[in-house]
């Protein structure tokens, strides 16, 4: 749950700085020397810039008397910093929308900012690899379709929403949205069917002494969700990978809902998924990539289905 983890835990403790007044050489000598890939200007204790390097590499093609310069000179500024109680989600947001690859992380103290640490998509990549990633998608919707659905039976308190091209077959920009109430004896009953029994899913005391402050869903419960939606694409889907982080966690009780967009044909009947999974108030608590499968449904299902009277 990724929104529950601050930077704090996961960024660099050993930041490496240099003055204002340091040459590009200095600079690029500590690069070399420490193997870090960035280095921090701090003026009296308080960053004020930052040079990479990518700086490196664009101030080369510009300039031949790049190594006399002052860091002052080239360096990136004003600074984008993040501090060091922001989550993880946080940190990935601020990378996206201001286009840069290294947090510095300073202190919450309103009396002075402390540089603290620093992180980097690299180190966000591990936890959150499909945040960085992601880019934002602004193709326009396929039409909705209903298409027909090869699972065994449906329940009152399910949805199914799917936008496609064609509604006999999947291509890319084809969207399916599954949702569903998760209820305390379903995940009862999936700790039980599992043996994950952590107590943070089924104490309520002991999960309300937790960073969560009550119990809450199993992650791969909440990933069934996207296999559910997987289910109701034309075809018959095979799961070949998954790829989730956890951003959030889901409360026992809410609608949970997942979306599966198929984003690239990997050829051979393969496909690129992206999923996600949202609670009742539209919290992304799952993101992730799938690759699967998508067969002919068996002769059987198609003679079924063609003896349904038309709805």
């Amino acid at each position: 749950m990724h929104d529950t983890i601050p930077i704090a835990e996961v960024m660099l403790e050993d930041v490496v700085t240099a003055s204002p007044d340091a040459t590009a050489t200095e600079a690029a000598t500590l690069l070399c020397d420490e193997g870090v890939s960035s280095v921090v200007v701090v003026r009296d204790g308080e960053p004020v810039g930052i040079v990479t390097e990518g700086d490196f590499v664009a101030h080369l093609c510009d300039r031949t008397d790049l190594g006399g310069l002052e860091l002052r000179e080239i360096m990136s500024t004003p600074l984008t910093t993040i501090e060091a109680t922001a989550s993880i989600v946080d940190a990935v947001e601020l990378c996206r929308t201001t286009d840069v690859e290294h947090l510095p992380v300073v202190s919450s103290d309103e009396d002075a900012t402390e540089l603290v640490g620093i992180v980097t998509t690299i180190e966000l990549s591990y936890y959150v690899p499909q945040l960085v990633r992601r880019a934002t998608d602004t193709r326009e919707q396929p039409p909705r379709r209903r298409v027909r659905t090869d699972t065994l039976y449906e329940r009152d308190d399910w949805t199914f929403e799917y936008r496609g091209a064609d509604e006999t077959t999947v291509s890319v920009g084809d969207v399916a949205r599954f949702s569903k109430p998760i209820s305390e004896a379903e995940v009862e009953a999936f700790a039980d069917v599992t043996g994950d029994t952590n107590r943070v899913h089924l104490d309520a005391a002991y999960a309300a002494e937790t960073r969560f402050g009550k119990r809450i869903v199993h992650g791969v419960l909440a990933t069934g969700l996207i296999s559910a939606a997987l289910a109701r694409l034309p075809g018959l889907t095979i799961y070949l990978s998954q790829e989730s982080s956890f951003r959030a966690p889901l409360s026992i009780g809410e609608d949970a809902t997942a979306v599966c967009e198929i984003v690239e044909d990997l050829g051979r009947a393969k496909y690129r998924i992206e999923t996600t999974v949202t609670d009742g108030d539209g919290t992304v608590v799952l993101e992730g990539s799938a690759v699967v499968l998508v067969d002919d449904l068996p002769p059987m299902a198609t003679r079924e289905d063609d003896a349904t009277p038309a709805q």
